[in-house]
């Protein structure tokens, strides 16, 4: 019964002791190198006194380099002290250390973590298969792409095995706000559980970020006029994506296989692919569609299909005007990142 008590009494002071690993590793240290510093004082080691804390450092980790040591029996018997005391030390140490680091891991696994970072990429919710695909997506134009994943219905980190950083907890809520980063994010996909969830988080993102590019995933149309009116630096970054599959299935039975081309340019995995040039508003390019569209095909196998000034036009006139500040919509087989001003607006055979 008495040893049972002891033994019970001992862990739980070992317990405690560990709970404050740190600050009686200092003490022991702080200790072990005074009795150290006064023992091989009073034994008259006088080399290892003239060296004594790189002695000491060398010896209480247990390295011995064997550059001094001790001459008297009274020294030795110092100095396996102090190596008896590293031994603990360093494996208190290590055992710390691998609590730290196991505990950083399981804190970003059940998305506990805090970010700092910018210019990042935010997901609001998570859907199994069709977020894994509008990553793929996004990866395939951008592989550095940073992406962070908020959801609250996943305990952990639904993809595990990738480098995206996963965040828990309510999408509109001022902790998962902050600890994702959102008022520094670039770019924003917003797919909650329902319209009402989408909207709410939409409305506080916009709360602390205005020039992100945010788009809102919604289930009823009707929604629509909710998500485009809330504040941002300029009207088009906010968008709304609708179930488009409905509109899809009436468009592929008048047009037959229409809707594989339609699927084919908003995919960046197969095929054709859609994209922007933004006209840079300080140049003075001025030409029409007319010229934009020959050259994009002659000089740089492109198809421009849309232009955008105070709204979208698919297939404008021919003399439309194009001028800086505008937006040109193509279709490529790959983003042309060396689009040529003068070019562009060159007169083509």
């Amino acid at each position: 019964m008495i040893f049972s008590m002891l033994s019970k009494t001992y862990r739980k002071a070992l317990l405690k002791l560990y709970d404050h690993a740190w600050t009686t590793l200092l003490i022991t240290i702080a200790f072990t190198y005074l009795v150290g510093f006064l023992g091989m004082l009073a034994f008259n080691e006088a080399v290892i006194i003239d060296n004594y804390s790189w002695w000491f450092v060398v010896t209480i980790t247990t390295v011995g380099y064997g550059d001094f040591a001790p001459s008297s029996t009274g020294g030795r018997v110092i100095a396996g002290f102090i190596m008896a005391s590293g031994i603990g030390a360093v494996a208190v140490i290590i055992g710390k250390l691998s609590e730290l680091i196991i505990s950083v891991a399981n804190k970003k696994n059940k998305g506990l973590a805090t970010m700092s970072t910018e210019s990042h990429t935010l997901l609001m919710g998570y859907r199994q298969g069709s977020t894994e695909k509008v990553i793929t997506e996004l990866l395939e134009n951008n592989p550095d792409e940073q992406i962070i994943l908020c959801s609250e219905e996943q305990d952990t980190n639904p993809l595990s095995n990738s480098e995206i950083v996963f965040i828990r907890g309510e999408l509109a809520s001022e902790d998962v706000l902050i600890r994702s980063s959102a008022h520094k994010a670039r770019n924003i996909i917003i797919h909650g559980r329902d319209d009402n969830q989408t909207f709410i988080t939409a409305f506080a993102f916009r709360d602390i970020n205005h020039s992100a590019h945010m788009v809102c995933y919604l289930n009823n149309e009707d929604h629509y006029n909710k998500i485009i009116k809330l504040p941002a630096d300029d009207i088009s970054l906010n968008q709304v994506i609708l179930p488009v599959n409905v509109y899809l299935m009436a468009q592929e039975l008048q047009d037959r296989e229409s809707s594989t081309v339609i699927q084919q340019l908003i995919s960046n995995l197969n095929g054709e692919n859609l994209y922007r040039f933004d006209i840079d508003t300080s140049s003075n390019f001025s030409s029409d569609f007319e010229h934009v569209f020959f050259n994009m095909k002659l000089k740089y196998d492109a198809m421009a299909l849309a232009i955008k000034e105070d709204k979208v036009v698919v297939n404008p006139s021919l003399t439309t005007p194009i001028r800086p500040g505008m937006a040109i919509f193509y279709t490529a087989p790959r983003r042309i990142n060396d689009i040529c001003l003068e070019t562009l607006g060159a007169e083509h055979e």
